[in-house]
C-alpha cells in the first residue's frame, strides 16, 4: 500500500490547522490537506493560529517559522505550553541547524524544507499521525490505570458544569470502570448539571478530562460517562466569574462615531462578550471602545426591606478579540479593568445574578 493511500485511510479521522502567512502556499496546502483530513483549519500568523488552535484543538499542526505579528518560534512555545502533546510539522525556508536542534528538544522532528516536496510532506503526516494513534493508546491505558487506582483507594473525583455561566462543581466516587466507559456517583444537583450540559469536566490528581454524559440509572442514582480523554485547561481555572446577565441588563458600544447593541452573552468583572451580526467589517482586535453598562441592584434595608439601585457604569474597552461563528454572526470579547468603587458594584450584580441563576436551575424541568 502506497504511503498516500495510507495517509487517507487515517488522516480522515484527525483534523489539522495550517498557520501560514502567504496566501498561495496556504492554499496550496489547504487544498492538499483538505483531500485527506477530516477537518482543516488556517491561520495567517502565529497569533490568530493560537486563537484558532484553542477553539477548535486540532490534532495536528503544520506551521511556517517567519511570520508577522507572532512567529512560529513564539507560536510553537505558547502552543505546547497549552497543548503539550500537539504534533507539530514545521515548513520552512530556513530550516537552519539551529533551529532543527531547538525544536528537536521540544519534540518536534519533522521538519519540511520550502518549496515544499510533497513526498516528503506525506511522508512527515504519516509518520505524525501514527505518533498520535500510539500517544492517544498509551494516554488512554494510563487514564484509566489512574481511575482504577483512585477507585481501590476509595479516593473521589471533583466533577466540574455550567449553567449559563455559573459553576456547579462537587466531588463523586467512581462505582464502577468499564470499557471506555465510568459510571460514577454523584449529587443530584451535579447530576442534573451533567444530563444538562450532556457532559462534564473530571478533575483528579493533576490530571484534568473531558467527558460525555451516556445514561443514568435512577434507581442507584449513578451516572455513567464515556468518551474520557485528557484535556489541559479546564474553566474552573478562571479567575472571574461568568454570568448570563438578566433582561433588564443594557450595554451600549460606542465606536467610530456609531453606537452598537448587541446581545450580551457573559459578563465578568473584567470582560463582556457579544453576539453580533456582520461585526467583522466594524470592529476589530485591539480596538479601542467605549461601553456603557446599565442594571439594577438590590441592598439589604432595615425591617427586611430591599432597596433597588438602578446603577450605570462608563467602561474604556479594548477589543480582544472577534470570533466567526455561523450565518453572519460573530463573538466579540473586550477586556477593561475597573476602578475599585465600579468593580464592587459590578461584583455585588454578579453574586446576585449567580444566586438568580442557581435557584431557575433547580427550578429547571427537562
Amino acid at each position: 500500500m502506497s504511503e498516500l493511500i495510507k495517509l487517507k485511510n487515517k488522516a480522515s479521522e484527525y483534523s489539522v490547522l495550517v498557520v501560514e502567512d502567504s496566501k498561495h502556499i496556504q492554499k496550496q496546502m489547504k487544498n492538499f490537506v483538505g483531500k485527506l483530513f477530516k477537518e482543516v483549519y488556517v491561520a495567517d500568523n502565529g497569533l490568530i493560529g493560537l486563537e484558532v488552535f484553542k477553539k477548535n484543538l486540532p490534532d495536528l499542526v503544520l506551521t511556517d517559522l517567519t511570520m508577522p505579528q507572532m512567529n512560529g518560534h513564539e507560536f510553537i512555545e505558547k502552543l505546547l505550553a497549552f497543548s503539550p502533546k500537539t504534533k507539530i510539522i514545521i515548513i520552512s525556508a530556513h530550516a537552519y541547524e539551529e533551529n532543527i536542534m531547538k525544536f528537536k528538544k521540544l519534540g518536534i522532528n519533522e521538519f519540511i524544507q520550502k518549496p515544499v516536496n510533497y513526498d516528503t510532506l506525506i511522508s512527515s503526516l504519516l509518520t505524525s499521525i501514527e505518533k498520535i494513534e500510539n500517544s492517544e493508546e498509551e494516554s488512554e491505558d494510563n487514564l484509566y490505570k489512574d481511575l482504577y487506582e483512585l477507585k481501590l483507594n476509595n479516593n473521589q473525583l471533583e466533577l466540574i458544569n455550567h449553567y449559563r455561566g455559573v459553576p456547579f462543581i462537587h466531588n463523586a466516587s467512581i462505582v464502577n470502570i468499564e470499557k471506555d466507559k465510568i459510571r460514577v456517583k454523584a449529587e443530584k444537583i451535579q447530576v442534573k448539571a451533567i444530563k444538562y450540559e450532556k457532559k462534564t469536566t473530571i478533575h483528579f490528581e493533576d490530571k484534568i478530562v473531558n467527558a460525555k454524559f451516556d445514561s443514568y440509572d435512577e434507581v442507584s442514582n449513578t451516572l455513567c460517562l464515556k468518551d474520557l480523554h485528557e484535556v489541559y485547561t479546564s474553566a474552573k481555572d478562571r479567575k472571574t466569574v461568568r454570568v448570563d446577565p438578566d433582561e433588564l441588563f443594557t450595554a451600549s458600544i460606542f465606536a467610530n462615531s456609531e453606537r452598537y447593541n448587541y446581545k450580551v452573552e457573559s459578563l465578568a468583572s473584567n470582560a463582556i462578550s457579544f453576539r453580533a451580526k456582520n461585526i467583522t467589517n466594524k470592529l476589530h482586535s485591539g480596538d479601542k471602545v467605549d461601553i456603557v453598562i446599565g442594571f439594577k441592584t438590590e441592598h439589604e434595608a432595615s425591617f427586611d426591606n430591599k432597596i433597588i439601585h438602578k446603577e450605570r457604569i462608563a467602561i474604556k474597552a479594548l477589543v480582544y478579540k472577534v470570533e466567526k461563528l455561523d450565518n453572519d454572526y460573530s463573538k466579540i470579547i473586550f477586556i477593561y479593568e475597573l476602578s475599585f468603587g465600579d468593580r464592587k458594584i459590578l461584583e455585588h450584580y454578579i453574586s446576585q445574578r449567580q444566586l438568580e441563576l442557581v435557584k431557575e436551575f433547580k427550578e429547571l424541568r427537562f
